[in-house]
C-alpha cells in the first residue's frame, strides 16, 4: 500500500450566518470563522505565514468571529508568544506582524495580522476586530498525517526489528515539544514481502535510546511504541532493557513486561508534557503543578537536555510521584502475537498505544447472556418486543458458520480509555480492529465537503419512537446536516441506501441470521461487493456479523450488538449513542460510556476503527461529568476528557472560565473541583456534555433542574 496524496483543504464562502467555512478534507475536519457581512476568499501564498500551512486566503474584513469560545495564541512574526486569551480575557496589539493561532478547534488554524488589532473573548465567543489591518490571512493545516513511506519486511523477526526501528524517523522533533501530536509524523506503514526494503534507505542518524528484547513476537510487537516516542531502535537481547545516555533500565518488574513498558511511556510522555512549558507553549499547566509539588525537577535544564538524557533523569523519578499527573491513556490493544500482526504497529504506535500480547488462555468463550437477576426479572416481566429473530432456531446456512457465542470473550480490563482487539475471537466490550480498517483511515473523506450526511432507516413499525433521533442530528448550529429518514425500506431500497455515500448510517429494525430484515425479505450485506457508508449504528439484536460485513466492504467502522436487545432498552441506548456522537464522541468512548448507564450496554461493541467519529466537539474533544456532592452552594465534581482522532495524546485544553485557571491535557481527568452552584451553571451553559449523577447519565442543559 502506497501513501495516500493528502488533499487540499477547502475555504468555503457562507452566506447566512456570513462567514467563511473550513474543510480539512483529509479527517473531515471543519470549523466556522463568521462575519458581519459576506466575504470572498482570495488565494494567498502558503508562504504568507511563519508556519506551515496546507492552504491560505485573504479576507477583506473588519472583524473576524468564532462560533464558540475557544482559546487563541498571539504570536510575532518570529512566531513567539505574545499573549494568550482565553475565557474573560480581552487585549489590544500595536501595529506589527503578527499570528494568531487557535486551540481546542479540529484543524490547525491560523490567522496572519498585519497591523494593529483587538480580541474579546468575554462572551460566548471570541472575536477579532482589526479596522486598520493592512492584510488579513487565514491558514489551515491539517491534523492528519499521511505516512512518508512504506517499509516491506520478510517475517524473519530480525528484518521487523529493523523495520520498526524505523518508525523514529517520522519523529519531527526530539525536543519535548514531540510530545504534541503535530510534531509527531505518522511512522511508515509496513508491509509482508519477501524481502527487506526500506526507502531511502535505513536511517542514518543514531538513535537517541536503545532497546533490546529476546527475538519472540510477544516481546517485539510491545515496545514498538515506546521505540517510536523514544527515537529508539530496538535490538536482540537476552533481558529486555532500555539503553539511555550510557545507562541501562530493565524492561521487566514485577508488574510484568508489558505493563512495566506502558508505565514508562506514560512517565515520559508525561513528563515531556510538563517539560515543554518551558518552550514554545509556556504557558500554566494542571500537570505541572501537580508534578512540582511532588519533586524538585528543574524543568528549565531538563528542556536543555539530549533526549537520552532526558529520559535517564525522567526515570530516576518513581512512577508513583508522576502518576497522578499522567492523563488517561488513550488506547491499550490486545494483539496476538503473530506475523501477521505486524502491520498494525505504525498505527498503533501513532496512538501511543499500550500493546499487550494475549495468551491463549485469556481467550476463552463465555457466555454472552447476562444472566444477573436485575436482568432475568427483565426478561421474566411482562412480554417485551426483541429486536431480533423470534425464534432461537438458526437457519440452515447459518450453522454451517461458527456462531458469534463461539467466538466471543472478555479481554483482561484496562484503564485506557478505548481498547481494541487485533486477532482472532471477539471482544466483547471492546473494539474488533483489522489492517484494513486501520488503513481506511488514512484515504477517507467526508461524502460532501461542509455537510455530514446522515441515513436514518427505520424497517419496523413498532420501533418507531427511535426515528426521533433524526432530530438530534440535525440540532448543531454551524454544522451543516443532511438528514433523511428511511422507512419500510425493500432489499433493493436498503442496498442502495447501503452503497451511496454517506457519513453515518443509523439502522432501526431486525437482523436475522439471513440479514436485514426488509418488506420483501432479507438483505444479507455479504451480497454487496462495496459500500459507501463512513460510520454506522446498527441498533437490532445480533447484528456483529452484518455490521463486521459492512466494515469488510468499505465502511469506516461501526457499532454491533452482540445478543438480544429488548425495544425499549434498544431505543434509550440508540438515542444515548446518537447523542453522544453528536456532541463530538468517537464510536469507542460513546459505546464506552454507555456502560455507566445501561445494565445492557455490554451487549454492543464496536467493528472496524473505534476512532470513528461524525462531528466536532463544541469543547474542543468531548468531556463528561461526574457530580460528587451537592452541598448548598458548593458543587463537587470530576471531569473527564475524551481523544478524538485529530485532537489525540497531548493536546492541550484550554477551559475559558472560572474556576479554573490552568490549562491541562486533553485526556486529563481532573478530580475532587469545588465550584459555585454559578460557576456550574455557567459550565453547564459552555457546551452539551454527560453529566453522571446518582448513577444516571443526564445531560448538562438537564441538570440543574435536578439539583
Amino acid at each position: 500500500m502506497t501513501a495516500v496524496p493528502t488533499s487540499e483543504p477547502r475555504f468555503e464562502t457562507l452566506q447566512a450566518p456570513p462567514g467563511v467555512h473550513l474543510v480539512d478534507p483529509i479527517d473531515g475536519g471543519q470549523f466556522t470563522l463568521l462575519t458581519p457581512e459576506p466575504v470572498e476568499c482570495t488565494p494567498s501564498s502558503t508562504d504568507a505565514l511563519p508556519i506551515p500551512v496546507d492552504g491560505a486566503v485573504s479576507l477583506d474584513t473588519d472583524i473576524v468571529r468564532t462560533p464558540y469560545l475557544v482559546g487563541v495564541w498571539i504570536r510575532d512574526a518570529a512566531f513567539d508568544l505574545v499573549a494568550q486569551c482565553t475565557g474573560g480575557d480581552e487585549a489590544t496589539f500595536d501595529p506589527d506582524s503578527y499570528v494568531v493561532e487557535f486551540s481546542s478547534v479540529q484543524l490547525k488554524l491560523y490567522l496572519g495580522i498585519e497591523g494593529s488589532f483587538s480580541v474579546d473573548a468575554t462572551g460566548d465567543y471570541v472575536e477579532l476586530s482589526f479596522p486598520e489591518a493592512t492584510e488579513v490571512i487565514v491558514g489551515i493545516r491539517s491534523y492528519h498525517e499521511q505516512p512518508a513511506r512504506t517499509i516491506t519486511t520478510t517475517d524473519d523477526i530480525d528484518d521487523v526489528m529493523t523495520a520498526l526501528s524505523q518508525f523514529r524517523a517520522a519523529l519531527k522533533t526530539t525536543s519535548p515539544e514531540r510530545s504534541f501530536p503535530t510534531l509527531r509524523g505518522h511512522p511508515p506503514l509496513l508491509e509482508r514481502g519477501d524481502e527487506l526494503s526500506i526507502p531511502g534507505s535505513l536511517l542514518d542518524r543514531e538513535p537517541s535510546v536503545s532497546i533490546e528484547v529476546p527475538a519472540r513476537w510477544n516481546r517485539v510487537l510491545p515496545v514498538a511504541p515506546l521505540a517510536y516516542y523514544l527515537d529508539a531502535d530496538i535490538r536482540e537481547g537476552t533481558r529486555p532493557r532500555l539503553v539511555a545516555d550510557g545507562r541501562s533500565i530493565p524492561l521487566d518488574g514485577p508488574d510484568g513486561f508489558e505493563r512495566r513498558v506502558a508505565r514508562i511511556l506514560r512517565h515520559v510522555f508525561t513528563l515531556d508534557c510538563v517539560t515543554r512549558t518551558e518552550g514554545l507553549y509556556n504557558v500554566d499547566l494542571h500537570e505541572r503543578s501537580v508534578i512540582e509539588e511532588r519533586t524538585t525537577l528543574d524543568f528549565e535544564a531538563l528542556y536543555d537536555q539530549s533526549l537520552g538524557e532526558r529520559t535517564g533523569t525522567y526515570l530516576d523519578v518513581p512512577f508513583e510521584v508522576v502518576e497522578p499527573a499522567s492523563p488517561e491513556w488513550k488506547l491499550t490493544a490486545d494483539v496476538q502475537p503473530e506475523v501477521e500482526n505486524v502491520p498494525v504497529l505504525p498505527f498503533l504506535a501513532a496512538d501511543l498505544a499500550e500493546i499487550r500480547c494475549p495468551r491463549h488462555g485469556d481467550i476463552t468463550p463465555r457466555v454472552l447472556e447476562d444472566t444477573s437477576p436485575d436482568v432475568e426479572s427483565f426478561f421474566r416481566e411482562e412480554p417485551v418486543l426483541v429486536r431480533g429473530p423470534s425464534s432461537a432456531v438458526r437457519s440452515e446456512s447459518a450453522t454451517s458458520r461458527p456462531s458469534v457465542e463461539d467466538r466471543v470473550f472478555r479481554p483482561q480490563p484496562t484503564d485506557s480509555l478505548m481498547q481494541t482487539f487485533v486477532g482472532d475471537g471477539i471482544p466483547m466490550g471492546a473494539t474488533k480492529m483489522t489492517l484494513d480498517a486501520f488503513e481506511r483511515r488514512l484515504d477517507y473523506e467526508p461524502t460532501e465537503s461542509g455537510r455530514i450526511r446522515v441515513d436514518v432507516v427505520n424497517n419496523e413499525e413498532a420501533m418507531s419512537d427511535e426515528s426521533v433521533v433524526s432530530d438530534v442530528y440535525g440540532a448543531r448550529e454551524w454544522i451543516d446536516f443532511d438528514v433523511t429518514i428511511h422507512d419500510e425500506l425493500t432489499q433493493n431500497e436498503l442496498a442502495a441506501v447501503l452503497q451511496e455515500e454517506t457519513d453515518f448510517f443509523h439502522y432501526i429494525g431486525h437482523v436475522e441470521d439471513e440479514g436485514f430484515r426488509c418488506t420483501d425479505g432479507h438483505l444479507d450485506a455479504r451480497s454487496l461487493s462495496d459500500v459507501g457508508v463512513g460510520a454506522f449504528l446498527l441498533n437490532a439484536c445480533n447484528s456483529y456479523e452484518q455490521g463486521h460485513t459492512l466494515v469488510d466492504a468499505g465502511a469506516l467502522g461501526g457499532i454491533v450488538t452482540l445478543a438480544n436487545i429488548p425495544n425499549p432498552t434498544a431505543t434509550s441506548i440508540g438515542m444515548t449513542l446518537v447523542r453522544l456522537l453528536n456532541i463530538g464522541f468517537s464510536l469507542s468512548t460513546a459505546r464506552a460510556l454507555l456502560e455507566k448507564d445501561e445494565q445492557l450496554a455490554s451487549r454492543y461493541m464496536v467493528v472496524g476503527d473505534g476512532h470513528a467519529n461524525i462531528v466536532e466537539s463544541q469543547l474542543g474533544s468531548p468531556v463528561h461529568m461526574e457530580l460528587q456532592s451537592v452541598e448548598s452552594d458548593v458543587i463537587k465534581l470530576s471531569i473527564q476528557g475524551y481523544p478524538i482522532s485529530d485532537i489525540p495524546n497531548g493536546s492541550l485544553r484550554d477551559w475559558h472560565f472560572e474556576p479554573f485557571e490552568e490549562n491541562c491535557l486533553m485526556t486529563a481527568c481532573l478530580e475532587r473541583i469545588e465550584m459555585t452552584s454559578e460557576e456550574f451553571e455557567r459550565l453547564c451553559e459552555n457546551g452539551d456534555f454527560p453529566v453522571l449523577y446518582e448513577e444516571q447519565l443526564v445531560w448538562s442543559e438537564e441538570i440543574l433542574s435536578r439539583l
